[in-house]
C-alpha cells in the first residue's frame, strides 16, 4: 500500500510545497510503501471537518478545496504527538497523515485505492490522535487529574462535538492500537488523553447523571446522542478485535452517526474499514451497488451473516432470496432527498455487543445459519411476555429505574402500541402488526397476514435487553421469500439449531 506522509524537512529554498508549522518546517512526500521497514512511523489524524471550507492552494500548495479545521487539526496532532513522545514513550513527531493532504487529491483509481483501504492505513500507524474542539478541552482540563464526573453543563458542551457524529472516525478509533485525544488550541503546548482514560470518564458521567436523576436509559440517549456515540466507540475499541467485530453491531453504530447522501458510499467504505484491513480491494469505477456487495462478501467470508438482519429488500435471484439485494431498495419518489441510509440499514439501531455474530457457511443446498430458534405463533400474548414487556418499558415493580419510560409517560396505550413507539424512535421501519408468538411478539419488515406457510425465527447468538433478531419466511407464487424482523421476547437456547436457508 503506498501512502503520502507529511513529514518533517529541512528548509530548503528551492523546494516548493513547504509549510512552516508550530516552527518547523513540514513536506508531503511519497508514495511511502507499507508495511515496510525502511518508512517511518506515523501517526494518524482523525478530526471533523465542519461546514468551513479552504481554499486549494491553502496548504502544501492542495490541488482542491479543504476544510478549514485542516491546518489547525494538524497542528494541534503534531503539538500533542511531541508531549505523547516525551510522557508515553511514543515514536516521536515527525510524520503524519492526514486525509485531506494525503489522500490523492485527483479522483481516480489511485483516490478510490486509499478510500477502500482505511482500515489498513489506520492500523499500521503508531496512534491515532483525535482532534477536539478548544471548547471541548476546557471541560477536560476542568475535570482534571482526579477524572471526577462532569457536571451536566460540562457534559452539554462535550455534546457540541461534532467528531463522534462522522460516519468515518468510528473506523478511525477502532483501527487504532493506541488513540489519544487533543483538541484545537491558541496555547502553543502540547495536551493529551489517553482513549481509555475518556471513555472512564465519560461513562461514569453518564451513569451518574442518569441515576441522580431518576432518568431512564433512552433519555440519555436522546439528551446526549454524539456522548453515547462516543462512549459506545470508545468500548467498542476496548473490547472488540477486528477478526471479530460484528457487521451488525458495526452498521448499527454507523446508521446513527452523519453522512452526506450524496455520497452514499462513504458510509459503506467506513463499515468495511471497520471490519477489514483489506487493501484497495476494487477497481476505481465501483459503485455503490460493487461496493455493498464487496462488503457483504466479506463478511461472508468471516462466517459472520449478522448482516442479513438489515431492512433492505431481498435478492431475486434463486438462492439468494435471504440475501440483501445489493442494488438497494428502488425509491418510490426518484427526486427524493432523503438522508436515511439506502442500503444494509439495520432493522434497529440499539447498542448491542460488537463481537456477537450470527454464523453461518454455504453448502451445496444453501446457507446453513447456527443457532437458529424456530418461534411458535401462539394467538394471545401470555402473561410471561406482558412482564416482560412491561418490565422493558417501564422498569421493576419495586421502583427500580432500569426501563425505558415513565409509566404515567403513555397512559392508555397498550403494551403493543408503547413497543411499537419506542421501535420507531430506534430506526425500525417494519410493520407495526407484530405476530404473537410463545416467548414473545415478533415484529417483522413486512406485513405477514394472509401469507402461505408462515415460519418464524430468532439469533440464540444475537441479543438486545428485551429481545433478539429474527427471520420470518413465507411462500408467495410459488417461491420462497424472507425479510428480518425483531422478537421482543425471550427463548430457550436450549432449542437453538441450525437452519438452512435456500
Amino acid at each position: 500500500m503506498d501512502l503520502n506522509l507529511v513529514v518533517r524537512v529541512e528548509k530548503d529554498a528551492e523546494q516548493t510545497g513547504v509549510e512552516e508549522i508550530n516552527g518547523d518546517w513540514w513536506h508531503v512526500t511519497g508514495p511511502h510503501h507499507f508495511p515496510g521497514p525502511e518508512n517511518p512511523k506515523f501517526h494518524c489524524i482523525s478530526y471533523a471537518w465542519g461546514l468551513g471550507k479552504a481554499a486549494p492552494g491553502s496548504l502544501f500548495n492542495c490541488t482542491i478545496e479543504i476544510s478549514d479545521q485542516t491546518r489547525p487539526a494538524l497542528e494541534a496532532a503534531i503539538r500533542a504527538a511531541s508531549a505523547i513522545s516525551i510522557e508515553d514513550d511514543g515514536p516521536g513527531a515527525n510524520a503524519f497523515w492526514i486525509d485531506a493532504i494525503c489522500i490523492p487529491q485527483a479522483d481516480g483509481q489511485e483516490r478510490l485505492k486509499t478510500l477502500q483501504s482505511m482500515g489498513f492505513i489506520y492500523s499500521v500507524s503508531s496512534s491515532t490522535i483525535v482532534i477536539l474542539q478548544e471548547y471541548t478541552w476546557s471541560v477536560i482540563e476542568a475535570v482534571g487529574e482526579s477524572w471526577r464526573p462532569m457536571t451536566f453543563e460540562e457534559m452539554e458542551i462535550m455534546e457540541e462535538d461534532g467528531w463522534a457524529s462522522r460516519v468515518w472516525t468510528y473506523q478511525e478509533l477502532v483501527n487504532s492500537d493506541n488513540t489519544y485525544f487533543t483538541a484545537i488550541n491558541t496555547a502553543a503546548k502540547g495536551q493529551f488523553v489517553s482513549a481509555e482514560r475518556l471513555l472512564n470518564c465519560i461513562g461514569m458521567s453518564l451513569s451518574r447523571w442518569r441515576k441522580a436523576n431518576g432518568f431512564k436509559e433512552s433519555h440519555a440517549l436522546l439528551t446526549f446522542p454524539n456522548l453515547s456515540h462516543l462512549c459506545d466507540s470508545l468500548f467498542d475499541w476496548k473490547v472488540a478485535g477486528m477478526l471479530n467485530r460484528s457487521i451488525l453491531g458495526v452498521l448499527s453504530n454507523m446508521t446513527s452517526r452523519n453522512f452526506d447522501p450524496v455520497y452514499p458510499k462513504n458510509r459503506i467504505l467506513a463499515c468495511m474499514g471497520s471490519i477489514s484491513q483489506e487493501v484497495n480491494w476494487g477497481p476505481s469505477s465501483a459503485t455503490l451497488e460493487d461496493i455493498v456487495e464487496k462488503l457483504m462478501s466479506m463478511c461472508e467470508a468471516k462466517g459472520d451473516y449478522s448482516f442479513i438482519y438489515t431492512s433492505d429488500t431481498r435478492d431475486d435471484k434463486t438462492g439468494k432470496r435471504w440475501r440483501p439485494d445489493p442494488s438497494g431498495p428502488k425509491p418510490e419518489n426518484p427526486d427524493s432527498t432523503s438522508t436515511a441510509p439506502a442500503n444494509l440499514s439495520p432493522i434497529i439501531n440499539w447498542q448491542m455487543d460488537t463481537h456477537l455474530q450470527q454464523a453461518g457457511h454455504i453448502t451445496e443446498h444453501g446457507l446453513q445459519l447456527d443457532q437458529m430458534v424456530h418461534l411458535i405463533p401462539a394467538k394471545i400474548i401470555t402473561a410471561d411476555t406482558q412482564v416482560f414487556v412491561r418490565r422493558f418499558l417501564y422498569g421493576l415493580d419495586d421502583g427500580n429505574n432500569d426501563g425505558v419510560y415513565h409509566t404515567h409517560q403513555w397512559q392508555g396505550k397498550t403494551l403493543i402500541e408503547v413497543m411499537v413507539i419506542f421501535m420507531r424512535s430506534i430506526g425500525y421501519t417494519g410493520c407495526d402488526e407484530p405476530q404473537v408468538c410463545e416467548t414473545g411478539i415478533f415484529f417483522p419488515q413486512v406485513r405477514l397476514d394472509n401469507l402461505e406457510s408462515i415460519e418464524m425465527y430468532a439469533s440464540a447468538s444475537i441479543e438486545w435487553r428485551f429481545g433478539r433478531p429474527g427471520l420470518a419466511r413465507w411462500k408467495e407464487g410459488g417461491n420462497t421469500n424472507y425479510c428480518s424482523g425483531v422478537l421482543v421476547g425471550t427463548i430457550n437456547p436450549a432449542l437453538a439449531a441450525s437452519l438452512l436457508l435456500d
